[in-house]
């Protein structure tokens, strides 16, 4: 079964979207966050870790994790 996580990179001060960040999980494909700051990532496993700019945000069962995961810089 796959797994569709939402990734959403914000701006920490004005929460709004931040686009051409890195956005990958383990083992698989790098995604660039789009203008609105999201990015999709899909995985086949039940487990996932998500890393943003090569930094782990979030690892855990694929179907718990956050919609979308929110990930703040600056």
């Amino acid at each position: 079964m796959a797994y569709v996580i939402k990734v959403m990179v914000v701006n920490k001060k004005t929460q709004k979207g931040l686009s051409g960040h890195k956005v990958k999980r383990y083992g698989g494909s790098e995604v660039t966050t789009d203008s609105n700051g999201m990015a999709t990532v899909i995985t086949e496993d039940s487990s996932v870790t998500v890393y943003v700019d090569g930094v782990e945000v979030y690892n855990g069962y694929a179907s718990s994790a956050p919609k979308p995961i929110i990930c703040e810089k600056g």
